[in-house]
């Protein structure tokens, strides 16, 4: 399974991203939009690739586009958002691979470590732990895990 890093964003910050889109007429220079958000290209960068990751924008040739399922996510409320959001994390293949060992592990649970270390065999220790808090931290906005950070584990959330 290719796991490869996902931009450590707040979720948040993508669906901010969307909107300002949406007011624009679903469609900005990139340039233009990191200027009006007085943000420099470097910064914004990962925002853009988390929500072109999740299929809620399309780049091409400097402009950003939301897409179908960008604007689907703007008319939806908190639950829905959720779901959508949910729905598309479960099609990538770190949240796959995570979910995989959450199910097989014992009492469907997985250390913190053994996730840690199944990244760093593709990637490097850094860039591990990076993935792995961009996991969490979608996968809790989404409902579709929890973490215990008393005792590094993640499990699945109720309905997962």
């Amino acid at each position: 399974m290719d796991v490869g890093p996902l931009p450590q964003v707040g979720i948040g910050m993508v669906v901010g991203l969307l909107e300002m889109l949406e007011d624009a007429r679903g469609r900005e220079d990139i340039f233009k939009l990191a200027g009006s958000l007085s943000m420099e290209l470097d910064d914004i960068g990962p925002v853009i690739e988390a929500a072109r990751v999740l299929g809620f924008i399309e780049t091409t040739n400097g402009d950003i586009t939301l897409t179908r399922l960008g604007s689907k996510l703007l008319n939806a409320d908190i639950n829905e958002r959720k779901d959508i959001i949910a729905a598309r994390l479960q099609e990538l293949p770190a949240f796959k691979e995570v979910l995989q060992l959450i199910k097989s592990g014992r009492g469907r649970q997985v250390r913190r470590e053994q996730v840690v270390r199944r990244f760093a065999r593709r990637m490097s220790d850094e860039d591990a732990e990076v993935l792995f808090k961009t996991v969490v931290d979608w996968g809790r906005f989404a409902e579709i895990i929890g973490y215990d950070t008393k005792g590094e584990v993640l499990y699945l959330d109720e309905g997962a």
